[in-house]
C-alpha cells in the first residue's frame, strides 16, 4: 500500500512539473516589454484621439515588425467616461474605463482578443497627441493576458508606441498545480498514519 501511494504521489509530481514547465514556456514567450520611435508611416504607428469629433472614442494601432519583434495591436475605445476641450479644443482630454475593443497579434499567429479596461487621451495644440490604455483579454491558445500601451506623436520626436504584456497561466495548469499539490499532501498523511501503527 506504501509503495502504491509513493507510486501515486510521483506520478501527480511529475505531472506537476511538466504543466509548470509547459505554462511557463508560453507565459515567458507571451510576456512582452517593448518601446520603439515609429517610422513616419500611418501604416506603423497611428493613433487619434478622438474620432470625428471631442467625446467621441479614441483609436489607433501599432506594428512592432519595424524593429523585428512579432508584435501588433489595434484597439478602439469606448465613449469616454469623462472628457473636456478647452482653447477652441487645441487641448483635450478624455478619461475612458472599460469597454471598447483591443486586438493584438503575438507570434506563432497567437492573436489576443479583448477590452480596454482603463486610460485616457489628450491633444494639445498640434504639437502632440496620443493615448496611454490598459488591457485584458483572452490568447487564442486559452491563456489569460493584461498590460498596457502608449501610442503617441509628439512634434520633437514624432510617433512612438510602447507595449507592455503579463500572460497569466490557464486554469487547467492552476487546477493541476492545486491537485497535485493535494495528492502530496495525501501521501504525505498516508505516510504518516501508517507510521504510527
Amino acid at each position: 500500500m506504501q509503495i502504491r501511494v509513493r507510486g501515486l504521489a510521483l506520478a501527480f509530481l511529475f505531472l506537476l512539473a511538466f504543466a509548470a514547465v509547459a505554462s511557463a514556456d508560453d507565459n515567458t514567450e507571451l510576456t512582452v516589454h517593448l518601446a520603439m520611435n515609429c517610422p513616419y508611416d500611418l501604416n506603423v504607428c497611428q493613433v487619434s484621439p478622438y474620432q470625428a469629433a471631442p467625446g467621441d472614442p479614441s483609436s489607433g494601432q501599432a506594428n512592432f515588425n519595424s524593429v523585428d519583434a512579432p508584435w501588433s495591436f489595434s484597439f478602439l475605445t469606448a465613449d469616454p467616461v469623462s472628457w473636456e476641450c478647452n482653447n477652441r479644443c487645441q487641448n483635450y482630454n478624455a478619461t475612458f474605463g472599460v469597454g471598447g475593443m483591443f486586438l493584438m497579434n503575438g507570434p506563432g499567429g497567437l492573436t489576443l482578443t479583448g477590452e480596454i479596461t482603463s486610460g485616457d487621451s489628450w491633444q494639445n495644440l498640434d504639437l502632440s497627441w496620443g493615448a496611454h490604455l490598459s488591457f485584458s483579454g483572452e490568447w487564442s491558445n486559452g491563456l489569460s493576458a493584461y498590460g498596457s500601451l502608449v501610442d503617441l506623436f509628439t512634434e520633437q520626436s514624432g510617433p512612438y508606441a510602447s507595449l507592455d504584456v503579463y500572460t497569466a497561466p490557464e486554469p487547467a495548469s492552476l487546477a493541476l498545480l492545486g491537485g497535485g499539490m493535494l495528492a502530496v499532501w495525501g501521501a504525505r498523511k498516508r505516510r504518516g498514519l501508517s507510521r504510527k501503527d
